[in-house]
């Protein structure tokens, strides 16, 4: 890559912060990490705020809540149990709450395929009662369940007929944590150390299952209201389902494939492969990823690019979170922040792999 060229590529980080103009885009806040073959060394970056309210700068210790990126290792733990001849691709969400004896019931015909890459019907937020939306749904992420309530709530949610549609889940991806607590009796942060922290060497990572465990180095995350930064002040933590941890776990993840390492090549193919192929050529959804061939284009995640890549972020409570690996781990890219709602933050990566892809 010619000097002129890394120049721009650095431009094109626009990382630099402007306190006189409080927007997400013009006040990342958060950490950058980026390693590429084109590259002579690894680009790191951390910046801004971690605690407004304390004036604590976010360093290369942060920790940010990953939102959904966190579908990406949970669909890796589910892998890892159908490796091990635990559960079957197509074992029925039914057949596993009887014989863990839950008694929540969901429509026949929900597997853990369809749970995996969105098509089995089940809610989402905004499937909700309306009393719910308020307030990005606070209300609901301010009760507090234990796994049998919560699963006997999202069981009223409005659930289509399995397989039929895609249709994006979050509570698909809730619900599996509980049942992989009760197949291996352990709690969802035991099995994540277990079976993927320790294995990659991940030295931050988290899934506290109370608001009373204490993650070291959290950030605080924050929404632009009215242009100024207010911090959100509460995250039900009761089910476990949320995963914390810095840009350096999730470079070790992308290094891993986004956890293929972890499986057998049988499976780990189907991670990558579009489920949604059959019904619809406008989208894309593996299991924990939107894969994307050399040239596609999807109406989510589409960074423009020609080569071939795997993406997968979200946004939650005012974090934000993005992880990119493109041509088969040669470019690998971790974005973390801790305001605003995403949209800057895809821009910006988007903004720097053109910069590292574009011909000199």
């Amino acid at each position: 890559m010619s000097f002129q060229k890394v120049l721009f590529l650095i431009a094109s980080l626009g990382l630099a912060l402007c306190p006189n103009k409080p927007d997400e885009e013009a006040n990342f806040s958060g950490q950058l990490f980026l390693k590429s073959q084109l590259l002579e060394q690894p680009i790191y970056l951390a910046q801004g705020m971690a605690d407004r309210q304390h004036s604590v700068s976010v360093n290369s210790n942060t920790v940010f809540d990953i939102a959904s990126l966190n579908k990406s290792f949970i669909a890796n733990l589910v892998l890892q149990a159908v490796a091990e001849g635990r559960w079957d691709l197509k074992t029925e969400l039914n057949y596993l709450l009887e014989l863990y004896g839950f008694d929540a019931r969901f429509k026949p015909g929900t597997t853990l395929h369809l749970m995996l890459c969105h098509r089995s019907g089940l809610g989402d937020y905004d499937d909700l009662p309306e009393d719910y939306h308020q307030d990005e749904f606070r209300l609901f992420k301010r009760l507090h369940f234990n796994n049998d309530e919560y699963l006997s709530f999202l069981a009223q949610v409005k659930q289509t007929e399995p397989g039929r549609d895609f249709h994006y889940s979050n509570f698909a991806y809730h619900i599996l944590p509980i049942l992989l607590e009760a197949e291996y009796g352990l709690s969802f942060q035991e099995i994540l150390q277990k079976k993927i922290a320790e294995p990659l060497g991940m030295k931050a990572i988290y899934a506290p299952s109370s608001q009373r465990e204490i993650i070291p180095h959290l950030a605080v995350g924050y929404r632009l209201e009215n242009g100024q930064f207010k911090a959100n002040d509460y995250i039900d933590l009761s089910l476990g389902r949320r995963i914390f941890c810095r840009a350096q776990e999730l470079m070790l993840w992308l290094e891993s494939g986004g956890g293929r390492s972890l499986i057998p090549d049988s499976l780990a193919a189907l991670v990558m492969q579009n489920h949604l192929q059959d019904f619809a050529s406008n989208k894309s959804y593996g299991y924990g990823w939107v894969y994307y061939p050399k040239g596609a284009h999807y109406e989510m995640g589409d960074l423009n690019l020609d080569q071939s890549y795997f993406i997968h972020g979200g946004s939650t409570e005012g974090f934000q979170s993005l992880a990119i690996s493109v041509n088969n781990g040669e470019s690998n890219l971790v974005l973390l922040a801790n305001n605003g709602d995403g949209k800057a933050l895809f821009e910006r990566a988007k903004s720097i792999l053109k910069n590292l892809y574009e011909k000199d």
